[in-house]
């Protein structure tokens, strides 16, 4: 029998006393539970924030985990956000009274290089969090993991379109940046977990020249799943170019998982939020959809076509509506609304593609942003990035003038000199 991994309370308390005895690491939002206290939020003061109730467990090594959890609500509760690992999304909920929960998670605990570092870090704790308005109305009956037989593991590889957001306390859905990648848990069911190692401002070429794409093939086993989404970044750089590197760069991705006995799927980037003046949708990354289009065919890759979907969901629901799956301010990165839609789409392209590996729940089609919510929020934009070539590329995103700009200067005639 198996020895089972019990949790306690985590703190984000900067109370030094309260702080767990590992706290300078658990500070790094991927080593913890992905809530970063050092953040402004614009959640405070704003109806229906909500204060993360965190676990976790002792120190763990690197594997596959089972983590078993049972809540009861003491009272009726309409929405329960509940997390895994680094604010992975694993369901929201809705209790009544007396109503019981119990699901079985699988999680995928692997070292990471974390945004602003160099070093890898091994992950060493399981994290389950809570986020709820209400959370007294929720009484956790039991919580406890333990290492898990065979799962597939679903690697993924991209910007910071993909990766795992760290997210403000308070917490609010509208108010966080949040990414597919890190909500594609709350589809997936059956033995199957997510590794993300997608990271902001990343391109085909850095993600592997700062050692991201090792850490994938440390741990990938043959039978997993490795899916690359990349585009945004690599078209400010004259080298990264559709018709130059960048195909260059997938193929070779593709292959190297293929010698690993991985799986790849090749997915095209997600489209950003950005309408001309005449009111039609400014397309900005045809080319480089394209070239993933044409690796998939080239090496008989699955493709995703995240950015069909994605556009022509922009162009039915018009810019100001579909602003609001995005974070206030941004037009590239989404939100918690945003991550749950896209994520939604690519969990049923992979059950269609693989439908004997991946099973998938349809989730909630009430969760949906308020139709003000920018307004809200008062259209501000919490994040303003380092000095670092990727931080530059993930601060674009957020200036429509500044990403033009570099797009244009991308397209100017590539010689050696540059």
């Amino acid at each position: 029998m198996q020895m089972q991994i019990q949790f306690q309370p985590f703190t984000h308390s900067t109370d030094t006393g309260r702080l767990p005895e590992d706290s300078e690491r658990l500070a790094i939002p991927e080593l913890s539970d992905g809530f970063d206290r050092e953040l402004s939020s614009l959640a405070d003061g704003v109806a229906g924030s909500m204060t993360p109730v965190s676990y976790y467990s002792d120190r763990v090594p690197c594997g596959l985990y089972a983590i078993h959890i049972s809540l009861t609500a003491v009272e009726e509760a309409e929405q329960i956000f509940l997390f895994t690992g680094r604010k992975l999304l694993r369901d929201i909920i809705s209790l009544k009274k007396g109503e019981r929960y119990e699901r079985t998670f699988y999680q995928s605990i692997a070292g990471i290089i974390p945004r602003y570092h160099e070093a890898y870090y091994p992950a060493e704790h399981l994290f389950v969090t809570l986020c709820t308005p209400t959370p007294g109305a929720v009484k956790i009956d039991g919580c406890h993991a333990e290492t898990a037989g065979p799962v597939t593991t679903v690697y993924l590889c991209g910007d910071s379109t993909v990766t795992d957001q760290a997210a403000e306390i308070p917490y609010l859905p509208g108010a966080c940046y949040a990414s597919w990648g890190q909500a594609l848990p709350a589809f997936l069911e059956g033995r199957t977990a997510v590794e993300n190692q997608a990271h902001c401002g990343l391109t085909t070429e850095t993600f592997r020249q700062e050692g991201h794409m090792d850490i994938v093939k440390q741990f990938l086993r043959p039978g997993d799943f490795c899916l690359f989404q990349f585009g945004h970044n690599d078209q400010k750089l004259p080298h990264l170019l559709a018709h130059r590197e960048y195909p260059v760069n997938l193929r070779r991705y593709v292959e190297e998982v293929r010698a690993l006995g991985g799986i790849p799927v090749l997915a095209t980037s997600l489209g950003r939020n950005i309408w001309n003046a005449d009111g039609t949708y400014h397309e900005l990354l045809a080319e480089h959809v394209q070239a993933v289009k044409d690796v998939a065919a080239a090496t008989n890759t699955p493709v995703i076509d995240l950015h069909e979907f994605s556009v022509q969901f922009y162009k039915k629901t018009g810019m100001e509506r579909s602003c609001g799956y995005f974070h206030p301010g941004d037009y590239t990165h989404t939100n918690e609304y945003g991550a749950y839609l896209f994520a939604s789409f690519i969990a049923a392209e992979l059950n269609r593609l693989f439908p004997e590996t991946f099973h998938v729940t349809p989730g909630r089609t009430d969760f949906t942003p308020p139709s003000s919510l920018w307004e809200e929020l008062e259209n501000r934009n919490n994040r303003a990035g380092g000095q670092e070539q990727r931080e530059q590329f993930d601060a674009m995103e957020k200036s429509t003038a500044a990403l033009l700009k570099a797009l244009e200067e991308a397209e100017k005639p590539y010689t050696d000199t540059l």
